[in-house]
């Protein structure tokens, strides 16, 4: 009997598939789902249960939200790496991790067939695809939605409440991707760019604002958030707490159009609180510590690894080389940032490092200037020769 291994998350596209391959192909099915987002006990086993009654043999759910924010998150956000200025990438860095671990459990159970849920007209394919041709020889990759006979969501919808199939009223209205980073919407009326987001379209940031301000101190070190106020922290909790605290204040949606690797154009919302909290403190940090020309020539690097991490390529020789290279600039990026949150803001208002290189002494127009004015002429001169005229 064949065994196919299966990427899924117990939402609407992997569970139809999971049923539909099951028929289809009389396969023995492996189903895969990284938790990543910090689901439940009881919704680790609602999610194991559906497998099992949906066709699987054996439904395997794992904790990843460690491995996600130090191996994954991290290094992008290291790298100060944002698609198009606004998507911090919460989908696109969790892929490769899933990549992986399919990649693991392959081999575990000696599948040769890995299918995944994608449109094929979306970024994930190119993700899941890439990453694990990366790093598995002669795997036979699977999209049932690339050829089978649903063409709209409806037509999902349709067939699993056909064969009995629980889909939530979210997964009927919105295509929804959550983890510990982010969450992204699409679909529905969203299609319309002309049209505002409906307010149940926004999972995290669509309760109650707060208008209180609240003041926070996120502590570094060499580039990653190790502490929230003086407490040292893990990774997730890091996470879960500044997006709680964010949310709250509605801080870290997007609303954009986006450049899709396949090349069409399409809307998206995204709700990044913690993401966009932590990368604002962390760039701040950096033009503290790193001198003029890196912290330049990073800001140009950022582009290109994001682009690499967005387009699937995390396994690849340049994107690891570009991680080997920021990890050199990170280890002065040590320090303390301390910000105000405010309804839909945020604002720094101050920073320390032991490893600054401002020097008050230097930048004072006040008693104490150490700074020599005599040198300015010369400088100028020098900094211009190749474009002053010459008489």
């Amino acid at each position: 009997m064949k065994k196919i291994l299966i990427a899924y998350s117990g939402g609407l596209d992997t569970s139809c598939m999971l049923h539909w391959l099951k028929k289809k192909y009389k396969a023995e099915l492996y189903a895969y789902c990284a938790n990543l987002s910090g689901m439940s006990r009881a919704e680790k086993n609602k999610i194991i249960r559906k497998g099992l009654a949906t066709g699987a043999k054996k439904v395997i759910v794992e904790d990843m939200r460690d491995e996600f924010m130090r191996n994954y998150v991290f290094p992008a956000l290291k790298a100060d790496a944002v698609y198009d200025g606004e998507y911090f990438m919460a989908t696109a860095i969790g892929r490769p991790l899933i990549a992986s671990r399919l990649a693991h459990y392959a081999r575990k159970y000696g599948i040769k067939t890995v299918a995944h849920g994608c449109t094929g007209k979306g970024n994930d394919q190119v993700r899941f695809e890439t990453g694990l041709y990366s790093l598995v020889k002669d795997v036979e990759m699977l999209a049932p939605l690339r050829f089978w006979e649903f063409r709209t969501r409806e037509e999902e919808v349709a067939y699993a409440k056909k064969n009995n199939i629980p889909v939530s009223a979210g997964s009927k209205k919105y295509s929804l991707d959550e983890n510990i980073w982010g969450v992204a919407i699409e679909c529905g009326r969203l299609e319309d760019p002309s049209l505002p987001p409906p307010a149940d379209a926004w999972q995290w940031t669509g309760g109650k604002l707060k208008k209180r301000e609240t003041k926070i101190t996120l502590s570094f070190r060499k580039g990653v958030p190790v502490a929230v106020n003086g407490r040292v922290m893990k990774p997730v909790a890091i996470a879960e707490k500044l997006n709680a605290l964010g949310a709250a204040h509605k801080i870290g949606r997007a609303d954009i159009i986006e450049s899709r690797i396949v090349g069409i154009k399409s809307r998206e919302l995204y709700e990044s609180p913690a993401a966009k909290i932590i990368s604002a403190a962390h760039f701040d940090l950096e033009r503290m510590v790193l001198d003029r020309e890196t912290l330049h020539y990073k800001e140009k690097l950022a582009k290109d690894f994001s682009l690499l991490v967005y387009n699937g390529r995390w396994f690849s020789p340049l994107r690891e080389a570009l991680s080997a290279f920021v990890d050199v600039t990170q280890k002065n990026v040590t320090g303390s940032v301390t910000m105000v949150l405010r309804p839909w803001s945020f604002e720094i208002i101050s920073r320390v490092s032991p490893y600054s290189i401002y020097s008050r002494s230097l930048a004072t127009y006040a008693v104490g200037d150490k700074f020599d004015r005599s040198l300015a002429e010369g400088f100028i001169k020098l900094s211009c020769m190749d474009i002053a005229k010459r008489g």
